[in-house]
C-alpha cells in the first residue's frame, strides 16, 4: 500500500501555529501561576518550544501578552457572539445569557485575561497597549448585544450599564468563588439578578 505523503505545511502555516501555541501556552501560564510567574522560560516549557523559537515571532515578552490579549478577546468574543445568535429560539432568554456570561467569567482564558487587566493597572506601556483592545471588544460585545433586542425592555442609556453591572458582578464572584465557594447561594444569586432585572424592565423609560 502506497503512503501518502502530507503537504509541506508554508512558512506562513507553521508561524501560525507557533504563535498559537505560544497563546495557548501564555493563557494556561498566567490563568495557573499568575502574570508576575508566567516568564518567557514558564511559556516556553508548555508550549514545548525554545525561547529562541519564542524571540522569533515576538520581540519581547510584552508583544506575547499583547498578543494573547487580543486572542483571548477574540475567542471571547465569537463564543458571545454564537451564544447571541442562539437566544432567540430559548425559553428564557435572558436566563440563557446570564449563565452563559457566568460561566465564561469562571473559564481559565477569563483568569488569564483579569490577571493581564490587574498587571495594567500598574504597568503604564502594558495599559496603553492593551486599552484599544479592550474597548473595541466591550463595544462590540455591547452592539451584539444590542442586536439581539435582548434588552430593548429597558430605557436605551441604561442597557449597556446594565451589561457592565452584570459583567463585573459575575467577574467579582469568579475571583471571590476560588476561595471562597458557595454553590448553594449561587442560583438564588441568579434568580435574585433576574428578578430585579424584570422590576426594572416594568418602569416607564
Amino acid at each position: 500500500m502506497t503512503e501518502v505523503s502530507r503537504p509541506r505545511r508554508t512558512q506562513q502555516e507553521r508561524r501560525t501555529a507557533t504563535v498559537t501555541k505560544l497563546v495557548d501556552a501564555t493563557i494556561a501560564a498566567i490563568g495557573e501561576v499568575g502574570y508576575q510567574r508566567s516568564t518567557v522560560q514558564e511559556i516556553c516549557g508548555r508550549a514545548g518550544l525554545s525561547a529562541g523559537a519564542m524571540f522569533r515571532q515576538f520581540d519581547t515578552r510584552l508583544d506575547l501578552i499583547v498578543r494573547t490579549t487580543q486572542e483571548g478577546f477574540g475567542r471571547q468574543l465569537d463564543a458571545y457572539r454564537s451564544t447571541m445568535e442562539r437566544l432567540g429560539a430559548q425559553d428564557n432568554a435572558l436566563d440563557t445569557a446570564l449563565r452563559f456570561l457566568r460561566a465564561a467569567q469562571s473559564s481559565h482564558l477569563s483568569h488569564a485575561l483579569r490577571e493581564i487587566f490587574l498587571a495594567a493597572r500598574s504597568d503604564a506601556e502594558l495599559r496603553r497597549r492593551i486599552e484599544p483592545i479592550a474597548q473595541a471588544y466591550y463595544g462590540e460585545i455591547v452592539a451584539t448585544l444590542d442586536r439581539t433586542g435582548l434588552l430593548d425592555a429597558y430605557p436605551a442609556e441604561s442597557r449597556e450599564p446594565i451589561f457592565f453591572l452584570v459583567l463585573h458582578l459575575f467577574s467579582g464572584e469568579a475571583v471571590v468563588r476560588g476561595v471562597y465557594p458557595r454553590p448553594e447561594i449561587d442560583d438564588a444569586v441568579l434568580r435574585l439578578i433576574e428578578d430585579m432585572l424584570a422590576m426594572y424592565a416594568t418602569r416607564d423609560p
